[in-house]
């Protein structure tokens, strides 16, 4: 609930939307999610996969999943070809979101995202614009 109300506001989510998204996705994506929400303020590194030190992209959802017992490909555009293609009503909190050049994870909710975007940012949640959000792809890598 903590980690929601953190999220909620920094996005301008009811933090119970969130709740009730987290709570309908299955274990491993719960945990996927949360390994990759604590590590929120680590910076973008590229090639670099090291909680609390930094990650690129796809190295931030590599170390999530894993946490969850999950071994993805290293590369954004792997792990979306390798996970099971969703759509907005199948996919749950924690699956892939991928437009091109870049890997995220959904939050479930609306068009909110966990990611670490760039080189000078940190691994941070934002809501993605309709427009990137549509042009993207979901996947559920476990």
């Amino acid at each position: 609930a903590a980690v929601a109300a953190e999220v909620g506001a920094r996005l301008a989510i009811d933090p119970a939307r969130l709740v009730a998204a987290w709570s309908d996705a299955d274990a491993d994506h719960q945990v996927a999610l949360m390994a990759a929400l604590s590590q929120i303020g680590t910076p973008y590194k590229r090639r670099m996969s090291v909680p609390g030190v930094g990650f690129d992209c796809s190295g931030l959802t590599t170390y999530a999943w894993a946490q969850a017992g999950c071994v993805l490909p290293r590369n954004s555009t792997a792990q979306i070809r390798a996970a099971e293609p969703r759509d907005i009503f199948s996919a749950q909190a924690g699956d892939l979101v991928r437009y091109p050049g870049h890997v995220m994870m959904w939050l479930g909710v609306d068009r909110a995202i966990v990611h670490s975007p760039q080189t000078g940012r940190w691994v941070e949640v934002a809501s993605l614009s309709e427009r990137r959000f549509v042009a993207s792809k979901l996947g559920d890598p476990s």
